[in-house]
């Protein structure tokens, strides 16, 4: 009976899955071949959209849709718990910047506690032609007595990429604090740490490194996120 019962959840969970896919695949295919104009169209017939707020949250996030995929069960949960600017946020930094969904959770968490320029921290992350000269367990003995409030609550049970990510942010808005317009300073000293940036600056009289010329060179490509942020969020 028990094996039954077993196999009856299992077809009723895979039946759910598909059901979920086919609805995304149509979606994405009504917008392809037809447009969002007709998706709202077919979305309204089928009485899903109740009133004129509604329709603005879904026009907005049919705008994003596009570049996005939620399929695996971590996403899932994340997006359960985001509200609906939330999710938009996450439409634009998943579209822009291509970090995973934990990276993302982090950030919108960030975002939620603390205000300093996403734009130029998504920009410094995204880098990947450069690795950080510093680890991130120096990150931490650094922030951790001034932000040991939103550490104790936001990193507990979180994966090691969501924590990751948070401990480079609270960094950034430390060092934000520090150089305030610096920015290639900032960036510098974010992927240096503050001797080798130090050092650098010796031997080169300025603090511009190609990793923050590379950074700043890309910054336009976050600002939506940015500017949503500025507007929406903060």
């Amino acid at each position: 009976m028990k094996s039954n019962d077993k196999k009856i959840g299992l077809i009723l969970v895979l039946t759910m899955l598909m059901i979920a896919m086919l609805i995304t695949s149509s979606i994405v295919l009504i917008l392809k071949f037809y447009g969002k104009e007709k998706l709202m169209y077919t979305l309204d017939s089928l009485g899903i959209i109740k009133n004129m707020k509604q329709k603005e949250y879904i026009k907005e996030e049919i705008d994003e849709f596009p570049h996005l995929t939620i399929f695996s069960n971590e996403e899932k949960s994340i997006f359960s718990d985001l509200n609906h600017k939330e999710k938009i946020l996450y439409y634009k930094i998943k579209k822009y910047s291509y970090l995973n969904s934990s990276e993302i959770k982090a950030v919108l968490d960030l975002m939620k506690e603390l205000d300093f320029r996403y734009d130029y921290f998504i920009s410094a992350v995204a880098n990947k032609n450069y690795n950080s000269l510093i680890s991130s367990q120096y990150m931490y003995s650094l922030v951790y007595d001034k932000y040991k409030e939103l550490i104790d609550i936001y990193l507990k049970g979180n994966s090691n990429e969501y924590k990751e990510i948070y401990i480079k942010g609270l960094y950034f808005h430390y060092l934000s604090n520090i150089y305030k317009y610096d920015l290639q300073r900032l960036l510098t000293e974010y992927n240096m740490g503050y001797y080798e940036s130090k050092e650098y600056y010796r031997r080169n009289n300025t603090f511009d490194s190609q990793f923050s010329i590379d950074c700043i060179k890309n910054i336009k490509i976050y600002r939506d996120i940015y500017r949503y942020y500025l507007k929406y969020i903060k």
